[in-house]
């Protein structure tokens, strides 16, 4: 499959994952998200190479990128689901999704597969995100959307994105070197044991954790499968594909987390945020256009 036709699997996978996140993040600490997120994945992950018996090989490149990947992973969920948390995600999700720029550079400058058409799709991209994160009249209903509001909101967004981009990165290298779901076990490990030391700093600290309750527990799990798998798609992707075009692909996330939000939370999109999501869908049909030939 075309690599970007795998990225837009997964923005749509963790679009709906952060439309989730929304509603956990406002209810369940954050490092108990994270231990949950990936102890579940972890443990699916472990039990599917069990049966197999095909464990992650040894390679040092390889297990030093995942670990900071893993690690990283939780330094940019932090940021994402505060940013999810104010809200609105019509905005946080967007201004996330601008890592695609970082990302593609990286993996330009490191010899990956190119073209202009690529190039200009990323820049059309950014710029419906970028639009997508500015004030509009969909927010003037809502007396804590402000200028101030949105403005930290789109901080929390922009720092989850640097983040992002240089874990979507090193998940890439340690995928290339010993293929895709040994590079997104290895993710989870290193996430579960950084989420754990996380846990019990908060409990030798005396502070209180808020655990999910009732329905929320239900989907907190959905929200884990979610994540998970989109990683994993995407991953999928980068190794099969191209990974520029993976990583446009999977750009359009926050087209499918506003899409998500305004189904299911019912936020107002807007006409303006209507067009700002035409042009980033333009862009990824760009980019499919544009890729080139990709071996699969």
């Amino acid at each position: 499959m075309n690599g970007i036709l795998w990225g837009l699997c997964g923005a749509m996978l963790i679009g709906a994952s952060d439309c989730i996140a929304r509603v956990t993040s406002q209810r369940v600490s954050l490092s108990v998200i994270f231990l949950i997120i990936m102890g579940l994945s972890l443990a699916v992950l472990s039990i599917g190479l069990g049966i197999t018996a095909d464990w992650p090989p040894w390679n040092a490149r390889a297990w030093a990128a995942s670990a900071v990947s893993g690690l990283l992973n939780l330094v940019a969920l932090y940021f994402l689901y505060r940013a999810l948390a104010r809200g609105p995600v019509a905005v946080a999700s967007p201004t996330a999704s601008t890592f695609t720029v970082l990302l593609v550079g990286l993996n330009v400058l490191f010899g990956e597969a190119w073209s202009w058409a690529q190039i200009a799709a990323m820049i059309i991209v950014f710029l419906g995100v970028a639009m997508l994160a500015r004030p509009t009249a969909a927010d003037a209903d809502n007396q804590h959307y402000d200028a101030a509001w949105l403005k930290t909101t789109a901080l929390f967004g922009l720092a989850a994105a640097t983040t992002v981009a240089l874990r979507m990165f090193l998940a890439q290298e340690a995928g290339a070197e010993i293929g895709a779901l040994h590079a997104l076990y290895l993710n989870r490990l290193f996430a579960v044991a950084g989420a754990i030391v996380l846990v019990l700093v908060c409990l030798l600290r005396q502070q209180t954790l808020s655990w999910p309750q009732g329905s929320l527990k239900k989907l907190v799990v959905i929200q884990a499968v979610l994540e998970t798998t989109a990683l994993g798609v995407f991953l999928i992707g980068s190794a099969n594909g191209s990974r520029v075009g993976a990583t446009i692909g999977f750009s359009a996330f926050a087209v499918a987390t506003a899409v998500f939000a305004w189904i299911w939370l019912g936020e107002r999109i807007g006409w303006q945020r209507g067009l700002c999501i035409l042009t980033v869908s333009l862009g990824v049909l760009l980019a499919i256009a544009g890729s080139p030939m990709e071996i699969n």
